[in-house]
């Protein structure tokens, strides 16, 4: 029972946290919200811009220590004086805000010298999304005359299904709004991952259950090892239009993500980075697995890329890292030139244009996250096995897996005479066991990914063993007993000298298998 304790105890940190994470975004955005009353433009209120600078003098908005760039565009005239209309340009983001008339104290996050500066401010905005729906927050705070800035802390956050010009020209109601966009595809999102985490379960329940009747003791390592390749997105035999679907709402996860740590602060806003690094993950890992589907990399680069970028051992780690940073570069990005962008977003609309902005953001944190992982892997591999050629040297389990393995684990190599093997125990943390036919055939087996389900027969042959190398074989259903292996595996394909080669063996078994 130990191994499949371990199992149990990996899945329930590793894999119940981000899950939950994710329900709780998404619950906060699918509730219905309201405009504060004193916020939305009365029917037939005209539009107007005359002393715009001085009736709306906002540049700026403190946000959970961010800070926004804003552009005017017109205000209204109601009775207790303008509601001001204002846009972010290079994020699609619309909203109004008011201003009070009387000094009050400074909010929070105000500096010192707003003391006595400062007036009662309340907004709200709309920031347009990649579907046709926008994400609402609303907040109150403090308008300082010194920095012409408003300290904000946000009040309610919500979803409504507005983008593009639309969006634009929004004055609001006193209804309640939601987005039944998001909260479809949220809600299947949500519910996929769920069922993701039940096969998960299942696969780990069952694995633990072999392991266990073959006397395996499994490390914990190992154990969160094959529970992470367990929640595997895709499923063997995937085609491109699936991950491409998958990976719109791997990116719609990482807005929402992008947007709850803009407008949250204090220990919620750490620990929503959780789901932030495991969404930006998923992104990169998703867009990997598309370029080795259709076979547009050797397989010698192949190999390289996804030991530099895609292994256990450094996973994770650029992600944290960027949460110290996140709110420095995202002040850093809105007050570059991008702030003075309004123009170029009328010319090409302020959808297209978001693009641009959040591409900004994701390839700035995509580029940091990736040169933190070459980095640490780099650092790893020179400490752990004294050499790089780790990184470069074929082995033959790795073309055998193929596409198969989510990510690698550089510590479950070892290198000696100048060749890359797989130790047992590496073997084991991704559930490759062995079978022996009646011949003394010996065949490699791993698991077929199945979407949501778990056959019961879901281990299928894929290799051809002979000493320590293995060599791919036709595919097919494993019907003999199973056990785990119990030396290394690996070296280069196709050696020669050996008295049994791969490729002989291999040629054998499909003419005499079914």
């Amino acid at each position: 029972m130990v191994a499949r304790r371990k199992l149990m105890a990996a899945w329930l940190s590793v894999g119940i946290l981000p899950l939950l994470l994710q329900g709780r975004s998404y619950l906060r955005f699918v509730t219905p919200h309201k405009l504060t009353e004193d916020l939305v433009v009365p029917v037939g209120a005209a539009t107007e811009t005359a002393n715009i600078a001085e009736l709306c003098p906002v540049e700026g908005l403190f946000i959970a220590h961010v800070w926004w760039n804003v552009a005017l565009t017109h205000y209204y005239s109601v009775e207790h004086g303008q509601i001001c209309h204002f846009v972010v340009p290079q994020y699609n983001i619309h909203g109004s805000f008011k201003l009070g008339t009387e000094k009050v104290a400074p909010f929070s996050t105000a500096p010192a010298s707003c003391a006595n500066e400062s007036y009662v401010f309340e907004h709200y905005f709309y920031h347009g999304s990649i579907g046709y729906y926008s994400f609402y927050e609303e907040a109150v705070g403090t308008y300082c005359t010194n920095d012409k800035t408003a300290y904000v802390r946000v009040r309610g956050l919500g979803t409504l299904d507005s983008n593009g010009a639309a969006l634009a020209r929004d004055r609001g109601n006193v209804g309640y709004r939601c987005s039944y966009w998001y909260g479809t595809f949220g809600s299947i999102w949500i519910i996929y991952r769920g069922m993701l985490l039940r096969k998960s379960y299942v696969l780990c329940k069952q694995y633990g259950r072999k392991c266990d009747r073959m006397n395996e003791q499994l490390r914990r390592k190992a154990a969160v090892v094959y529970m992470q390749e367990s929640m595997r997105l895709s499923a063997d035999g995937t085609t491109n239009y699936h991950r491409i679907a998958i990976l719109y709402m791997l990116l719609e996860g990482l807005m929402s993500d992008l947007f709850l740590l803009i407008a949250q602060d204090g220990l919620l806003s750490r620990i929503q980075y959780v789901s932030l690094g495991y969404n930006l993950s998923g992104v990169l890992s998703m867009l990997f697995e598309l370029f080795e589907s259709i076979h547009w990399l050797r397989e010698k680069t192949r190999l390289v890329l996804k030991r530099l970028i895609f292994c256990y051992e450094t996973s994770l780690i650029g992600e944290f890292l960027s949460a110290g940073l996140m709110q420095h570069y995202l002040t850093w990005i809105n007050q570059s030139d991008l702030r003075h962008s309004r123009p170029t977003a009328l010319a090409v609309s302020y959808y297209v244009w978001s693009l641009i902005g959040h591409g900004v953001i994701v390839l700035g944190l995509t580029a940091f996250v990736i040169s933190v992982r070459i980095t640490w892997t780099t650092i790893y591999t020179r400490w752990h096995h004294g050499t790089l050629k780790v990184l470069t040297a074929p082995c033959c389990v790795d073309t055998t897996l193929g596409v198969r393995s989510k990510m690698i684990m550089l510590g479950g190599y070892c290198w000696e005479d100048d060749k890359l093997y797989y130790k047992t125990g590496a073997l084991t943390s991704f559930g490759i066991m062995k079978t022996i036919e009646e011949d003394g055939a010996e065949y490699l087996v791993f698991r077929k990914v199945h979407w949501i389900t778990v056959p019961r027969n879901d281990l299928y042959v894929i290799g051809n063993v002979s000493d320590d190398c293995v060599e791919p074989c036709r595919e097919r259903l494993c019907t003999s007993p199973l056990t785990l292996f119990d030396h290394r595996l690996g070296g280069n394909l196709n050696r020669a000298g050996r008295s049994r080669p791969c490729i002989i063996r291999v040629d054998n078994k499909v003419a005499a298998g079914p």
